[in-house]
């Protein structure tokens, strides 16, 4: 069997382990993660301006729909809770996801 082969059941013979309480669970950590939750507002032009970016920058650096980009600006829509995390994101920490959305 090839070496791959041997860790991949490896791997599910210590999940197997871990699931049936047979394993050292000494060795693994468990990760108790908060629920986030997008803010209910975000001041999207505040955000870009704070860049220093017009619309079709802001829009073209992050990936973001021009069109969808004015009407949150405008007021005439609000941004998805998705799309409000994104921002929020954006807001706190610009340069992260600039390296994140170029591939650096």
């Amino acid at each position: 069997m090839s070496t791959i082969g041997q860790e991949i059941i490896a791997g599910l013979t210590e999940a197997v382990g871990y699931m049936d309480g047979t394993a050292d669970r000494a060795q693994f950590c468990a990760h108790d993660l908060a629920p986030a939750h997008a803010p209910e507002r975000v001041d999207v032009k505040a955000v870009r301006q704070r860049l220093g970016l017009s619309q079709a920058r802001f829009a073209a650096a992050f990936g973001l729909s021009l069109h969808a980009l004015r009407n949150w600006e405008q007021g005439k829509r609000q941004p998805e809770p998705a799309a409000r995390a994104y921002l929020r994101v954006i807001e706190v920490a610009p340069d992260v996801v600039r390296r994140a959305l170029c591939g650096a």
